[in-house]
Formats: structure tokens, sequence, C-alpha cells
């Protein structure tokens, strides 16, 4: 990693990030600092930076106006948002933008080593495009098939570039999910390749084409466009591609292209309340049934009653809408259990199926675990008011953990996460307390406060007394009169 851009206005976390960057296992060239989003947009806009932390709120221009702004820039970093639990929701949202992750203050070393090596390893793969004018090349393509209008400045150097790589020779646009085996191949002679939404695009020279596909090992649906050779046609290619891939992905092909789709009229759109009703549902106990619903939604595109690619948009949002709406409830370490890839980054519908539902049952169960959880926490708040109110009379842990109806283990268990004590401890303390403002401000004999307070012999409360105060109750007393 050449350039590391930390944007903070804390001074005290924005060195210690940069302190924690340069003592990780990952090499970086230079760390760049900046007190605000405005400072960072000019540094942004003069040269190259590869992974930029920022935060959200700052002066001047904040995290969220700056990722935004990031979007027109040439060569875009690879961002991290570091967030405050208040700022969550702008960090989620900010996800939308491009932004790769987030960590919550306060930051943690091993956090800055995960991230660090993770975007290493995504940056180091990106340069077997040959550097970085093909990233940007890349890049300038996967946009103009998205979005052909937006690119009208710099056509004729993507057209250039394009055909560089193509030639005047005809081509084929091939597209297929992303490949999943860890060590990255050797660009192919005569082929393009970009990766985008999940899958995996590549336009072949139409000489290269029949001996790759036989020869890659592509996995799953794959889409074939049709034949075409200029530059102008590459946007139709990748759509035709595009909409083979989806037919193969729901029927269950290994390849499929546009003569092979079935005419007739594309289905119904999903209808509009289904996310919505989904994850309502998805909290309460009639979860498999939502489940069923999305199944059908699948099967319905499967036999044509659905257009295919609005289903995918549709479950596309309902995993970005249930991780959006859960992931901030769990801890940390559990975050990552909310990652999915995203549809079309599987083999084929029957796989992203299985996967989702597994997903899906996978985040209830977490969710359901966070619910015990805060039902336990209920439960001994119950239970530590419970012993503020009855302390003086004769109690155990198993009374009281039937009172508040829980298993007596767990019931330990849980008092000391609450109380940072055990019950014995945190009963002994109570009385103990009680008798010292017994001693203060009564006449009261000994033994007598000791019984008040709920021991039930005098020689445990002295032993107590003087283990938990170092002194016995009597020179408590006489303490206590004379520093009246």
């Amino acid at each position: 990693m050449r350039t590391l851009l930390i944007v903070e206005d804390e001074k005290m976390i924005r060195q210690g990030i940069a302190v924690m960057a340069k003592r990780s296992s990952v090499e970086i060239s230079e760390i760049l600092e900046c007190r605000n989003g405005q400072e960072a947009l000019e540094i942004l806009k003069n040269r190259e930076i590869d992974v930029m932390f920022t935060d959200i709120r700052m002066p001047k221009l904040d995290g969220i106006e700056l990722v935004k702004e990031t979007e027109n820039l040439k060569k875009c970093p690879k961002i991290v948002v570091v967030s405050g639990y208040d700022d969550f929701n702008y960090a989620v949202e900010m996800l939308k933008h491009g932004v790769k992750d987030y960590i919550l203050k306060p930051v943690k070393r091993e956090k800055i080593e995960e991230l660090l090596k993770k975007l290493d390893a995504e940056i180091n793969g990106e340069k077997r495009l040959e550097g970085i004018e093909l990233q940007a090349f890349a890049r300038e393509l996967k946009l103009y098939l998205k979005q052909p209008s937006v690119l009208e400045k710099e056509l004729e150097s993507v057209r250039w570039k394009f055909e560089q790589y193509m030639g005047q020779e005809p081509y084929y646009a091939v597209v297929s999910a992303r490949r999943r085996e860890e060590e990255e191949k050797e660009p192919e002679p005569g082929c393009l390749e970009l990766e985008m939404d999940g899958q995996e695009i590549r336009f072949l020279q139409a000489a290269h084409s029949e001996a790759f596909l036989q020869n890659a090992g592509l996995a799953g649906a794959v889409g074939v466009s049709g034949e075409h050779r200029s530059f102008e046609a590459c946007g139709d290619a990748y759509r035709e591609a595009a909409e083979a891939r989806l037919y193969a992905y729901f029927r269950g092909l290994s390849r499929c292209c546009p003569a092979d789709m079935a005419a007739g009229k594309d289905g119904e759109n999903v209808p509009e309340e289904f996310v919505s009703h989904f994850v309502s549902q998805f909290p309460t106990e009639h979860m498999e049934k939502a489940v069923l619903s999305f199944k059908h939604l699948l099967f319905q595109a499967r036999h044509g009653q659905l257009a295919m690619a609005d289903v995918i948009e549709s479950a596309d949002r309902l995993q970005r809408e249930l991780s959006g709406s859960y992931r901030k409830m769990v801890s940390e370490e559990k975050q990552p259990l909310f990652d999915m890839e995203p549809p079309l980054a599987f083999l084929n519908a029957e796989e992203y199926e299985e996967c989702f539902c597994t997903w899906v049952r996978q985040i209830r169960s977490c969710m359901d675990e966070v619910y015990d959880s805060n039902q336990n926490r209920n439960k001994i708040r119950t239970a530590v008011r419970y012993l503020e109110e009855n302390f003086r009379t004769d109690l155990n842990m198993a009374m009281v953990s039937n009172y508040v109806s829980m298993n007596y283990s767990l019931f330990s268990i849980a008092f000391k996460e609450y109380t940072g004590v055990n019950f014995v401890s945190y009963l002994k303390n109570l009385r103990i307390e009680e008798a010292k403002r017994l001693l203060e401000t009564t006449d009261e004999k000994v033994q007598d406060i000791g019984r008040r307070v709920g021991f039930e012999s005098d020689k445990h409360f002295l032993k107590s007394f003087k283990s938990i105060c170092g002194i016995s109750p009597t020179d408590y007393r006489r303490n206590a009169e004379l520093g009246k």
C-alpha cells in the first residue's frame, strides 16, 4: 500500500490511528493526516490515495459530504468510516456510497490491522489489471456500461483503451459469478476482465472465446452475448450477456446465449411491499412464513411469473435492509455474520436460495441471543432491586433466582456479569453498608445491628464487617464519633 489518508478532527484519535497503521504488518509508504474533509478533498484532487480513514462529524466539510465528493474523483480511495455509536446510521448510509467498511470508536489496534490487511489484498488484486492506468480504464468502462451518458468527456479515451485490448476483432461479452479461488489467475490473452455487482465481466476476442469457455473452469450460470465488433456495441454486448446469465441463473443452466432464451413477455414486478413485509416479519414468530414467501419469489422468477431482474433487485435490497436494521444491535465480533455476497455473486438461484435462508436463520439466531441477553439483564435488575429492599431478611441465591424465574447457574453467571461481584459478596456489602449507617446514627448494640441487617450470628457479622472495613464495628463507631 502506497498512501493512507487519515481524516479526523480530534488530534489524539488521528495520531493514534496513524501510529497503529505504522505498527501494523502492512507496509505503507506514506501516511497523511487531515483535520477536516475540506483539507482531505484538496489532497484527493491533487494526488492518488489508496486508502482513506474518515470521521463523520468534522468542521468545514464532514465525512458524509467528503465521501459524496470522492465519487466525482477519477481515482477514488478505498474508504473506511470511523464512527461513534451515535453516528451509526450515517455510517450505514455511507456504505451505499462506496465505503468499504466502518470501525467504531474507540478504535482498536486489531481492527486497524484486520482492515489494512483486507484493503491491501484488494489493492494488490486490482493491480493484476496491469497497473493504475488500466484500473482507471476498468472503472471508466464499468461506469460506461452502467450509464453510457455519464462519460461523454472521457469517451474517446475509453474507446481507445478498449480497442487496445480488443483491436478490430469481433468479440463476445461473458458474464459469470466471481471466481472463488484464493489465488489470482493471470489475465487471458485477448480478454478484458472486470468485476461488477458480484459478477465477473469479460470481453473476449472471438478467436479466443471458445477455448476460454472450455478451459476457464467457470462455475455456475454463465451468460454469453452475441458477436459484436465496435466499442459502441460493448454496452449492448454486456447487457445481452447479463440478461443471458440471469436467465441461466434462474433456469439452472450452465451456459446461455441470447438465442437460447425463451421468447415471451417478461414477468410482473415484485410487489412494492415485499421487502418491508419481510423485514417486519423477521423478528416475529412468522419469520419462517417470510422465508417461504422469499422462496416462492424465486420460484415465480424461475417460471417467468415475476421479472428476473426485479427479483434480484428486491433480494439485494432485502439483504441490505436486514443487515442495516440489525447489525448495529450486536457486538463488533458478531457483525461479520451480517455480511452476505450480493445475489448474483452466487453460482445460480438454487445456491443463492440455500445460502440466503441459512443466512437469515443465522442472523435471527444471533438476534434471539441478544434478546435473551436483554431479558436476563432485566431479570438481574429486578433481582438487585429485590435485594436492596429485602437484604435484612434471611436470603440466599436460590430464593432470589426463583423469585426472578432464572436457572440457578445462569443466574449466578449473569449476576456477576451485571454487578461485577458474586451474589454472596453483593448481599454482604449491602448489609455492611446498612450496618455502618446504623453504627453512625443510632445507639443500638452492635449485636442487635448485626441481626437487624440480616446476619444470623454475631460471629459472622463481626468477621464480615472486619474483612470489608478493616476494623471492628465498635472501633468504626468510635472513629465515627470522634470525627463528628
